[in-house]
Parts: structure tokens; sequence; C-alpha cells
């Protein structure tokens, strides 16, 4: 597992992404023209539902792109040039991680239930068989399915099995497989769990912040107005301490204005990091808000 971690860090770095690590919904958080976000295990059926839940939810508030990185599932080792999915989180083998950071080489082949699948150039399929003048029934019997297939993959109706693809690429002697965009996007929000949540939500929206709440990460809300403010909250001093150390390391790499958020503030900042009492939100405007938030970055 270490290694695995080890081996993602230095294709990163080869590539110039600055990163922190944290043991959470992901492992590394990785920047440079955009966010990466990874998830690494030996078997990526022990990634579960409520950790993509999160990597939702910062994808969708930093604009960035969760991979979940892999050696096996229970039922098969994960191969190189193909792209898997787990609770809707792209899913490849270190090897595939390695080309798309490293080589910019994008895979063009995924699995899902029943095979595997590609992404094709319908158009190209189309123009190609009209110049060799085929029919579409007569380019389904040269390759033995019916007709309906070829009009449906033309019309981008049906997904295309990757032995149908290679058939066609062979009969057309033209490439239609295109590469998968693996950089996906979401629409995923949470909501608070606890009485202390709730007010911070009713303070920041007071505000006039929006909210998205998140576990298993280094902050716990989203605040977004025309700028996005990171907020740990925090009840514990010396859990406050540790989690800042966190916190710091994520701001460092996402630079992003932050704030710590308590119950009972004893500091002005830790690690840079302001820290505000919640009760102090009721007297506090949204640009002195922001305006701390951002001695942060």
């Amino acid at each position: 597992m270490l290694d695995l971690k080890q081996e993602a860090q230095s294709y990163l770095e080869k590539s110039d992404y600055v990163t922190c690590e944290y043991n959470g919904c992901f492992d590394i958080a990785a920047k440079k023209d955009s966010l990466l976000l990874l998830k690494i295990l030996l078997n990526i059926d022990a990634f579960q539902r409520e950790q993509a839940k999160n990597l939702k939810i910062i994808s969708n508030n930093l604009d960035a792109h969760p991979f979940l990185i892999g050696v096996q599932t229970n039922r098969e080792k994960l191969q190189p040039g193909i792209v898997y999915e787990r609770f809707e989180t792209p899913t490849v083998s270190l090897k595939t991680f390695e080309d798309l950071v490293v080589n910019s080489i994008f895979p063009s082949i995924y699995r899902d239930k029943g095979g595997l699948y590609v992404e094709i150039d319908s158009t190209i399929l189309r123009e190609v068989r009209k110049k060799k003048g085929m029919s579409q029934r007569e380019l389904a019997e040269a390759i033995g399915i019916n007709k309906k297939v070829i009009y449906e993959h033309e019309k981008k109706q049906l997904r295309m099995m990757l032995e149908i693809a290679k058939d066609l690429e062979r009969i057309l002697d033209k490439k239609i497989v295109k590469p998968i965009d693996v950089f996906k996007k979401y629409d995923e929000h949470g909501y608070p769990e606890d009485s202390i949540e709730r007010g911070v939500r009713k303070n920041l929206e007071k505000l006039g912040f929006k909210t998205d709440f998140v576990k298993q990460a280094p902050l716990d809300v989203f605040a977004k107005e025309k700028k996005l403010v990171l907020s740990s909250i925090e009840v514990n001093r010396r859990k406050m301490i540790r989690h800042a150390a966190k916190l710091k390391g994520f701001i460092d790499v996402v630079k992003r204005p932050a704030l710590i958020i308590t119950e009972n503030a004893k500091d002005e900042e830790i690690l840079g990091i302001p820290v505000i009492e919640r009760k102090k939100l009721e007297d506090i405007d949204k640009k002195e808000l922001i305006k701390r938030a951002e001695k942060a970055i």
C-alpha cells in the first residue's frame, strides 16, 4: 500500500504537481493545471459509498477531479489502459495513472456491466462508411452484427463494445475509437449533521454564504459567495491544533481562503490560519470574514 502511494507521488512530482497527503476520503491532493484527488487502495472494492460522496462534494466545490487507484477488485486485476468505475469515481491501475499524468496518454477502454466498451467518433464512422460505398447493412454483415447496431452507433444511441470497434476499424481501415475524458464533474452536496454544524450554517447563511458540509476531509464546510472559503469546525483545542496542520497542507495546495471556527477561541490563528469563535460570526460582515480567511493563503 505504501509502495502504491509512493509511486503515485513520484509520478506527480515528476510532472511538477504540488501535493499534500491526507488519510480520509482521499490520500493525495495534487495541483498543477487542475486539482486531482486520489484515493489509493490495493483492492478497490474497499472503497466505500460515503468516501465517494465526500470526494464528489470536494470535487464539486473546488473543480477537482477524483481518481481511485488500485491493483484489483474482488474478482479481477485492474488492467492498464482501461478505466473502471466505483460509485461513479473513475478507477485506474497505477500504470494507467502514470500514462495519464506523466505521458498525457488517455485511456480509450472502459469496463462496465457486460464487458469492455469504447467511445467512438460517430461522425468518422458514418463518413468513412459512405466513402467506401458501404450501406449500414453491408457494414453490419461484414462484421456479423445487425444493421440496427450500426444505425444506433452512428446516431450515438448505443455504447460500443471493444470487439465491435476493433472489427469496424479493421474493415474501414480507419481509427474511430477516441480517448475517454476521465476528468469528471459532479453536482454533489453535503449537509450539517449536528447542532454545532447547523449553527455554523445558520450563521454563514445570514452573512450571505451558501454552504456545503463534508466529512473525511481536512475541512468541514465550504462557504460560497463570490469567493469560496474553506473552514474547519473544532470544539476540542487539542484536536484543533492537530487538524490545523492538515488543513494548512491542503490550503497550500488548493490556494483558497480558510479559517477555523471554534466554540471557544483562545488563539487568533494557528499555523497562519485565522481562528474565529462561532458566536462572533453574528457580529462580523461578509467582507471582513473573507478578508480574515485570505490571510491563510
